[in-house]
């Protein structure tokens, strides 16, 4: 069975779980990504189905094995970063402004470029005001765990890349970002419809630094795995402009400190129904 159609299956399987569970879709369906609905501030989310998949990586990394996890529930992932001009709807400032990065130089000032210099505890603020603004509207924001962002990363991928293409035509990265962000979206999305989950930024997730469990049976597979400690650096994935492509990988872990202003660091939101 070839490539295009294992997609249209996963794709008509996807539109029959949405309407088995009430849920109408709201666009049509593609080649691409099953399901694309409207969100605050111009954003727009991709709907991705719950699963089980393997996560972490082939090689020999303690702290990132590879192993089975499932996701129980769907949820709906930000198809792009967030941008300077949405953090700034919300923040009333930008967040570069507080950045003593060594690559502060080069950040790109304009609102359709990702918010970058965000510290760990910035972005959990961004999140609760922009859901006290958006109190109502039936969807709660937050950042994705590690589990969820590399789902929807890979999209039903094995490789180290969720994309079967050079890099440059989907990842701003070192070899082709001339040392400074780009505008959201510009690259190839990934299947569920996501851009830039390859570089350009690497972006927060909700979980802090710990190994992964061992789980080399998908009978053994971690539940909606979440990290359980309250201290230690917090991970952040998909790499930056000024990353290297071991850093890009879809299983690739960094972390730095929760405080730390970088020049290379800002968020994609996830969303979920109340």
């Amino acid at each position: 069975m070839n490539a295009a159609v294992v997609k249209q299956l996963i794709l008509v399987t996807t539109l029959v779980h949405l309407v088995s569970c009430g849920k109408a879709p709201t666009s049509q369906l593609n080649e691409q990504l099953p399901i694309i609905r409207s969100g605050p501030l111009d954003m727009d989310f991709s709907f991705i189905p719950g699963g089980y998949f393997r996560m972490g990586s082939e090689s020999s990394i303690p702290i990132a094995p590879r192993h089975w996890v499932r996701l129980t529930e769907d949820y709906s992932v930000q198809t792009k970063e967030v941008t300077r001009g949405q953090w700034y709807e919300i923040m009333g400032e930008y967040p570069e402004e507080k950045c003593f990065d060594l690559l502060y130089r080069y950040i790109v000032k304009e609102n359709d470029h990702p918010a970058v210099c965000v510290i760990w505890k910035e972005a959990k603020q961004f999140i609760a005001l922009l859901n006290d603004r958006e109190k109502g509207s039936g969807y709660t924001y937050r950042l994705p765990t590690e589990a969820e962002w590399e789902f929807a990363t890979r999209a039903y991928t094995e490789d180290l890349y969720s994309i079967d293409a050079p890099l440059e035509s989907f990842a701003w990265y070192s070899k082709n970002s001339n040392n400074h962000t780009h505008p959201v979206g510009e690259l190839k999305a990934n299947f569920f419809g996501l851009y830039d989950v390859h570089g350009n930024i690497s972006e927060w997730t909700s979980d802090r630094l710990e190994n992964y469990p061992e789980a080399d049976l998908i009978s053994q597979a971690a539940v909606n795995p979440t990290s359980k400690r309250n201290d230690g650096f917090p991970v952040n994935r998909g790499g930056s402009f000024h990353s290297g492509p071991g850093d890009i990988r879809s299983d690739a872990r960094l972390f730095i400190e929760e405080d730390s202003h970088r020049a290379t660091i800002g968020l994609r939101l996830v969303r979920t129904k109340d």
